[in-house]
């Protein structure tokens, strides 16, 4: 995924810009967000309250897709520059604090949504027993060494082609 130092140029980028893209990048990511480069550098020469317009934003775009709205890539990254551009930012209201604190799983790192989705298709014990580590790419990282039985092989390989089918 990106790396905002890397991706933009510039001097000097506050740890805190970063701390916070690194906290809504994912979820940006699965509502659409495409990440220009004039999106970045928005992001990175954002005036105030970065955070705060991120949150309003996940949580419009979520709140729109939960009505049946069509959303298109293109339209949500210039409204988000926008958003960014503005004086104040958008500042959310209470209820869209709410509204994204019950869908904060849109946030999740891929790594961290599919250990939690290997721990319900293979169960916590095999996922342990088995898996070092899933890497951000999907790939997973098996424990060398672990003797498994048949049925364990063809769940670990069952789940690897659901992967395979996300990162299609």
């Amino acid at each position: 995924m990106i790396n905002l130092r890397n991706a933009v140029y510039y001097e000097y980028i506050d740890d805190s810009v970063v701390e916070i893209f690194d906290k809504y990048k994912w979820g940006l990511r699965r509502l659409g967000i495409n990440f220009s480069q004039e999106l970045l550098e928005t992001i990175v020469y954002c005036p105030h309250n970065l955070e705060n317009t991120l949150m309003a934003f996940c949580s419009w775009v979520l709140w729109l897709k939960s009505q049946g709205e069509k959303t298109y890539s293109d339209s949500l990254s210039e409204t988000l520059i926008e958003a960014l551009k503005s004086e104040t930012g958008w500042i959310p209201y209470d209820y869209q604090k709410d509204f994204l604190q019950q869908h904060l799983d849109i946030l999740e790192s891929p790594q961290l949504s599919l250990w939690k989705t290997a721990q319900k298709q293979l169960g916590e014990e095999l996922r342990n027993r088995a898996i070092a580590d899933i890497s951000e790419e999907g790939d997973l990282i098996l424990k060398p060494n672990v003797l498994l039985t048949d049925e364990e092989r063809q769940n670990i390989e069952a789940f690897n082609v659901y992967i395979d089918q996300l990162y299609l």
